[in-house]
């Protein structure tokens, strides 16, 4: 029996037998176990001294409140905002921090669409992640988080605007006012898209 593969990606059509594309299937799943499996034992873990993982250092922040004045609605005038507030966020909250960010994590902020609804507007920001080096200063892989502003169109114009944040491959939402930065957390969505390339035969 054979799976019929679409050209989504601008690839020829090609036939592939169907067992292989379950192998490849539950290989996928397997290693998104694997990753939800080590970021459950990392949360549940109380240590906050920098432990050496290879080519990682796992760190943790351990403050919770944001010190970001959060824009209102009426200061809201243009998507500029909220790359600026973004980038003042993880600057205050996960680079300055003794317990925070790598510095050999670098990333991108880009504002990437609105979704209009009924009473509110969704500003939808991703934050693309990297650790480029030397020898290779494109990365292959990227981590991503999505941040996104809740903008009411009936509430007062002087309301603060929520603001929620998610990460790739994570259906956990995240507020920066409730929220440890764990680093680990990048890390595990490039070691998944590590694991997930080298299993790619093409």
């Amino acid at each position: 029996m054979y799976t019929v593969t679409g050209n989504n990606n601008n690839m020829p059509e090609t036939l592939i037998p169907s067992e292989d594309y379950d192998l490849l299937a539950h290989e996928a799943h397997r290693i998104v176990d694997e990753v939800v499996a080590q970021s459950l034992v990392h949360m549940s873990s109380d240590k906050e001294e920098p432990k050496d993982r290879g080519r990682f250092v796992e760190l943790e922040n351990t403050q919770e409140q944001s010190n970001v004045q959060w824009p209102t609605i009426e200061e809201f005038k243009n998507t500029n905002v909220g790359l600026e507030k973004i980038n003042e966020y993880i600057d205050k909250q996960w680079k300055t921090s003794l317990s925070g960010q790598d510095p050999c994590w670098l990333y991108v902020t880009d504002f990437i669409e609105k979704k209009s609804q009924e009473f509110n507007d969704l500003y939808i920001y991703r934050v693309q992640y990297s650790i480029p080096t030397r020898r290779q200063p494109i990365p292959k892989q990227t981590a991503s988080i999505y941040f996104t502003f809740d903008i009411s169109k009936v509430k007062p114009k002087n309301t603060i605007i929520p603001v929620s944040f998610t990460f790739e491959t994570m259906r956990l939402i995240h507020y920066p006012d409730k929220f440890r930065f764990r680093q680990t957390w990048l890390e595990n969505i490039l070691l998944m898209k590590e694991k997930l390339a080298s299993a790619m035969d093409f």
